[in-house]
Parts: structure tokens; C-alpha cells; sequence
């Protein structure tokens, strides 16, 4: 193959692409304040400022194991990128998103090259796949979401929505496949390691790339067919476990728990029933049928691969979108992937096809498909220059918000909602008593206490009350409330005006308001009798009586206030009096690899029916507690296992050295 027609088709292809992101490399923040982005700009900043900090996060949810914060791989290229450049995490992240989402069209490209050995057609799709949006053409909901057909809508779920995440995985998926491919066919230890962490570095940027990693193998599987038929299963098998031991330290079961607890609730009702499994069956023969189908026509390997792989994915969003039948969670977030499996797959068919007439037909094929794929690039651009707009953070009401807190209450945990949430630990380090990712959740209580807040159902006149006492219970001293005339992206509060008169506004501009919700103590920590530990988990949020001895205690001015300062992000420290038939009820959530220490002796602690911490302090009189979160055994377990699978692979690259 020429290589020169190779490096010009590469060059092209950075080109157009960087050409169509260019705008986004000098963006702080975004002008979209529906965006996610802020969430992750937050990991990516507190990462750069506390590098090596990745046991607990303290910032969401009353706290949560690092890893349950997000799948980490996306937000260490960016920390990384800051803090080597000195660039702030705000800017890094747009450059960094920039940049991958500039290259995903050459792994496009590559892994076409590859698979195929044909040079045209792949060049035709990576420069399709740059440029338009089969989602748009085939879901009119997509498409309306887009502002129209032509509208290039990864581009735009990416600077609109904040999916930088799920770019970053699906540019390191192509590449992924194609070192799988060479590790089956070549037999190369260096393919076979390679495989290994890029399977892992596409798992740890998002969990959808977990799924398109997974369903592309096995598309590749069966479409390649390797001979004998076990060795590539048992090698791509191989691979994913010892892949899975590396980092399971970051992907822990912990975070596992978290997302199957939460994922099928988070944004729809995703729960399987009948019908689900209905949906899958069919799904299931229809991709067997297309399968014994191309292998009968003997269609060459790539095109097998390109359209079993465009079909899974395409199923998964049609299903949805036309019946609302979901076979996963959130399957409309596989657009992207649909974007990209469809096109190859449409393609590499058509290519296929041509390649039974003569080479001038196949030239004019051609000439007229990149001439309409140019002009569609041209779009793309000016496309990209208008949708493309950085924030000016002087009228953004978000940073505004998050700034003043920062200056003002420095340290309070409190309650932000809406898209003031998204954007809040982007700019300051308070805690927030909800926040980040609910599908990460590992407390699914905090998801009815939100609900309740926001929506008041049925809890009629005393709407405001039920919200202040769960804010009480969760340690929250602020709350941030959108009213339907504010600039906020989602306005949550079926009732925005239930605070005035009495809660204290703290801060008010436009239809934006900061109340305070008055408490004895900021402190996260309180010394309350024992008999007022919540016993059970309230049924739902209007089931204040379990808690009702709890809050009430925590005001309660006849127990002694308590301190609580956190030493870094995964140790803090409680100085209490405690008497017998007292606990200290810390407003962390619980977590078994949390330990607490006074007087040489550990303390035994216990989960709350809020699922919050309770110390049961044997000392009695003035007390220091230490707080440290060690992860527990879980912890060392995955940190062992990630640890021989790094030595196994060492051994099997100088085994692999010595037999070459």
C-alpha cells in the first residue's frame, strides 16, 4: 500500500477536523449551561490540585468513593495537561477534548485501513464520519435536537451537552479493535499488551465504551473467524481479564454496585420487562440472520464485522426511539456509537457492491462521493464556528453563584440545584449535598431526598418543610433555587417561591436565590443520644417520621456541639464530648473502608438509615476522633490484583523478547 496515499489521507483528514473543533480550543468555560462539562472539569481541577488524592471524593453526595465520581481516564489526560502546562483546568479541558475529538476521525480511519486493506473506502468513511450524523438522518427526535439533518451531532452533544467523556472512549475504540485484531492474528506480545491497555483505557473514559468495546469484539469474532475458533476467544478473554485486574482499582466493584443500583432509574425508567426481553430475543435473531446471511454470500470479514456492528448499535437506539423499549440504560446515548458503526458499515457495503463493476464506475462512484462529502465538510465548519461560543463569566449566573459561596461560605455544605450544580465544584471546593453523576450514586436515598426537594409531590402546604428538614439531615446550610424566570438551564423546583418568608435569602439576582437554611453548627459531625440514630431507611421522601429524633437532636442545644474539619480529601478529624448513651452522627456518607481512631483505640462505626455515618465512641469526656478512608479490604484486594496483572504482563513482554 502506498504510503504517501496513506500520510496525505491522514493529513486531510487532521485538517478538516481540525478545522471544524478549532473554536473550542480557546473556550473556558462554555456557553451552555445545560452542559455536564462542569462535572468534569471539577474532577479534572481537583485532580490537578490534589495529585495523588484518589480515595474519597468528598465534593458530591455527602462524599463518595473516588472512583464512584466518574470512570477517571478522560480526567486524568486533562489533569495531566494542566498541570504540565500550567494551563487551568477549565481551559485545559476544552483543549484536551478538542484535540482527541480532532484525532477520532484518523482512528476512524485506521482501523478501516486495517480490517479492510482498502485505502478509498476507507478514506470515504473517515472523512464521512467527520463531517455527518447518521442519528440525525434516521431519528427525527435526534434530528430536531440537532437543528436539522446536516447538523454534525457528535459535534454538538459534545459542545452542547458536555459528552466529552464518551468522545474520548469512542476515539480510543478503533484503536482498540485493531490492536485486538493483531493480537489474534499476529500472535505479538507487544499487540496482546497493547490490546490490554487500550481495552482499558477506552473502559475507564466511559460506560458506554464498555459496551461498544464489548459488542465490537464480539462482531469481530465472529466475523474474522480465526482459526482454531478457540484461540482468538480465549486470547481476547484473556485479555479483558487481566485487563479488568489492572484497573480495578478504578473500576471497583464498589463503583460496579453503584452503577447497577442506580443506572437503570437515572434519566427514564430503563428497568427491564417483559417487553424487554421480547425486544431482545428479536434483536438477538435478527443479528444471527444478518450473520449466517453474509456468510453465505461469503461477504469479505470487514464488511461483516462493520455491518454486525452498525446493526447492534443502530437496534439499540431505534428500539428505543420507536417503541421505547429499552434492551440498556439510557440507550439513546448510543447515538454516537450509531454514528459511527452505521456509517462503516453502510460504506463498506456500497463498497463492496461497487467493487462488481468496472474500475471507471467505481472512480466516478467515488469522485461524486467525496465531492458531496467536501461540500458537507464546508457545512460542517461554519456549522461548527456558530454553535461553538465561550461564556463570558461575568454574566454567567452559574460561576457567579458558585463564586460568591466560595468567597462567602467558604467550606458550607450546600444544596445547589440545577445547572448551578453542574458548574459549582468547577469553580469552588465546597462540598455539595448532592451533585456529580446519579447513575454513580452510592447512596440511592440522596435520589428521593433530591426528587422530594424538587418536586414537592404530595406534600402539599408543607412542601417547604419537608425540604428543610431533609436538608437539616444531610448537613446542607445553603440552597440555591432557580425560579421560571432565570437563566437556569433545567429550573427543577416544581415550586420555586415555596422558601420566601422563611427561609433568610442569603443572595438573590434575577430569578436566581440563595437561601440559608439555619442550623446550630456547620459542622458535619454532632453528638446526639443513641436512641436518635435513624434506625430504618424512610419508605419514601415524605416519610420523615424514622429521622424525626435525629434532626431534631441536631439543634438540640442540651448535647455539645461538635467539630469537624477535614484534613485532606479522604482523613478528617472530630473534637467532641461525648457522654455515655451518646453516638457522634458525622454527615459522611458510610462506606466500610472508612476507620475512625481516638485514644490509640479504633471505633467501631455503623451505617444510619439515611446512610450516613455513626460513631459509637467508647471514650467518654473531650475527644479527638481521626477519620481515614483506607478503601478497606476491597480495597487492597483491587490494588493487589492490579498489581499482579502488571507483573504478568511485564513477564510476558520479556518472555515475548526473548523468543523474538
Amino acid at each position: 500500500m502506498n504510503r504517501r496515499a496513506v500520510l496525505l489521507c491522514l493529513i486531510l483528514l487532521l485538517t478538516v477536523n481540525v478545522l471544524i473543533v478549532a473554536k473550542l480550543f480557546g473556550v473556558e468555560f462554555s456557553a451552555y449551561n445545560g452542559s455536564v462539562e462542569g462535572t468534569f472539569i471539577a474532577i479534572s481541577r481537583i485532580m490537578a490540585k490534589h495529585p495523588g488524592e484518589t480515595r474519597w471524593w468528598p465534593f458530591w453526595s455527602c462524599g463518595m468513593p473516588f472512583e464512584t465520581s466518574y470512570l477517571p481516564f478522560s480526567h486524568w489526560l486533562v489533569a495531566a495537561f494542566s498541570l504540565l502546562t500550567h494551563v487551568a483546568a477549565p481551559r485545559a479541558f476544552h483543549m484536551v477534548t478538542a484535540a482527541v475529538y480532532a484525532g477520532s476521525a484518523l482512528a476512524v480511519f485506521w482501523m478501516a485501513l486495517v480490517l479492510s486493506r482498502k485505502l478509498a473506502a476507507s478514506f470515504v468513511a473517515a472523512l464521512a464520519y467527520s463531517c455527518f450524523s447518521f442519528s440525525n438522518l434516521l431519528v427525527p427526535a435526534i434530528r430536531a435536537d440537532a437543528g436539522g439533518v446536516w447538523n454534525l451531532r457528535r459535534l454538538q452533544v459534545l459542545v452542547y451537552w458536555g459528552e466529552s467523556p464518551h468522545t474520548v472512549a469512542l476515539a480510543l475504540l478503533p484503536i482498540a479493535i485493531v490492536c485486538f485484531s493483531y493480537a489474534c492474528t499476529t500472535g505479538a506480545v507487544k499487540w496482546k499488551i497493547l490490546a490490554g491497555v487500550l481495552a482499558a483505557a477506552v473502559v475507564l473514559s466511559n460506560a458506554f465504551g464498555v459496551v461498544a468495546l464489548g459488542t465490537a469484539l464480539l462482531c469481530w469474532l465472529l466475523a474474522f473467524r480465526v482459526q482454531p475458533w478457540w484461540r482468538a476467544t480465549a486470547t481476547v478473554a484473556a485479555i479483558g481479564i487481566v485487563s479488568y485486574c489492572w484497573i480495578s482499582p478504578w473500576l471497583s466493584p464498589a463503583m460496579i454496585r453503584a452503577v447497577r443500583q442506580s443506572a437503570p432509574t437515572t434519566g427514564g425508567d430503563f428497568r427491564y420487562r417483559p417487553e424487554t426481553w421480547i425486544a431482545l430475543a428479536v434483536m438477538a435473531a435478527v443479528f444471527l440472520l444478518l450473520w449466517f446471511t453474509m456468510r453465505r454470500i461469503q461477504a469479505p470479514p470487514h464488511v461483516q464485522f462493520f455491518v454486525l456492528f452498525g446493526y447492534v448499535h443502530t437496534a439499540i437506539v431505534l428500539i428505543w426511539y420507536i417503541w421505547r423499549i429499552s434492551v440498556i440504560p439510557q440507550p439513546s446515548r448510543y447515538q454516537l456509537e450509531l454514528d459511527m458503526a452505521l456509517l462503516l458499515g453502510v460504506i463498506f457495503a456500497g463498497a463492496a457492491v461497487l467493487d462488481r463493476f468496472s474500475l471507471p464506475v467505481r472512480r466516478a462512484a467515488f469522485a461524486v462521493v467525496a465531492a458531496g462529502l467536501a461540500v458537507q465538510c464546508v457545512y460542517a465548519a461554519s456549522y461548527a464556528r456558530r454553535l461553538i461560543r465561550a461564556a463570558d463569566t461575568t454574566q454567567l449566573m452559574e460561576y457567579k453563584m458558585a463564586q460568591w459561596m466560595d468567597q462567602n461560605r467558604r467550606g458550607g455544605r450546600a444544596f445547589m440545584s440545577g445547572s448551578s450544580s453542574m458548574l459549582y465544584n468547577a469553580v469552588t471546593d465546597n462540598p455539595q449535598m448532592k451533585g456529580g453523576h446519579d447513575q454513580q450514586a452510592v447512596n440511592p436515598f440522596m435520589a428521593i431526598v433530591g426528587f422530594t426537594i424538587y418536586s414537592g409531590m404530595n406534600a402539599g402546604e408543607r412542601d417547604a418543610a419537608y425540604s428543610i428538614f431533609w436538608l437539616k439531615a444531610y448537613g446542607a446550610n445553603a440552597i440555591s433555587v432557580s425560579g421560571p424566570d432565570s437563566s437556569d438551564y433545567y429550573k427543577p423546583f416544581a415550586h420555586p417561591r415555596k422558601f420566601e418568608g422563611i427561609l433568610p435569602v442569603l443572595w438573590r439576582e434575577g430569578d436566581n436565590t440563595i437561601y440559608e437554611v439555619s442550623s446550630r453548627s456547620w459542622s458535619l459531625a454532632h453528638v446526639i443520644p443513641a436512641s436518635a440514630v435513624v434506625a430504618r431507611t424512610p419508605i419514601h421522601g415524605l416519610d420523615i417520621a424514622p429521622a424525626e429524633a435525629y434532626v431534631a437532636a441536631l439543634d438540640d442545644a442540651r448535647y455539645p456541639p461538635a467539630a469537624f474539619q477535614w484534613k485532606s480529601m479522604s482523613e478528617a478529624e472530630i473534637r467532641a464530648t461525648v457522654e455515655p448513651g451518646q453516638v457522634i452522627a458525622a454527615q459522611v456518607t458510610y462506606d466500610r473502608g472508612w476507620e475512625a481512631w481516638a485514644r490509640g483505640k479504633r471505633q467501631r462505626i455503623r451505617r444510619d438509615g439515611l446512610g450516613l455515618m455513626v460513631i459509637d465512641a467508647d471514650c467518654t469526656g473531650p475527644s479527638e476522633i481521626s477519620l481515614r478512608y483506607t478503601g478497606g479490604v476491597e480495597r487492597t484486594v483491587t490494588r493487589g490484583l492490579s498489581l499482579a496483572a502488571s507483573l504478568v504482563a511485564l513477564a510476558f513482554a520479556v518472555w515475548g523478547r526473548r523468543r523474538i
